[in-house]
C-alpha cells in the first residue's frame, strides 16, 4: 500500500503530479494510462525524490515513453 511507504506531504506531492499529467493529456482518464504514470511517479518517490517538481518530470517521462512505445518502428 502507498500510505505504509510515503508521508502525507509525498502523498499529496504524488496525487498532484499524477492530475497535472493526466489534465492536460486527451487520454488522461484512461486507466492504463494513468497506471503508467503513477507507476513511474511511484518509482521516483520511492528512490527518494519527493518533490512536486521531480514527481511531474518522472509523471512526463512515462508519458514520452509510452507515447514512443505507441508508435510504429
Amino acid at each position: 500500500m502507498i500510505s505504509e511507504h510515503f508521508d502525507t506531504r509525498t502523498r499529496i506531492n504524488m496525487k498532484l503530479a499524477l492530475d497535472r499529467i493526466c489534465r492536460r493529456r486527451p487520454s488522461g482518464e484512461d486507466h492504463r494510462f494513468r497506471k503508467s504514470v503513477a507507476e513511474n511517479i511511484t518509482r521516483c518517490a520511492l528512490a527518494g525524490r519527493t518533490g512536486i517538481g521531480q514527481l511531474v518530470d518522472a509523471g512526463e517521462r512515462a508519458v514520452i515513453r509510452t507515447r514512443l512505445a505507441r508508435e510504429p518502428a
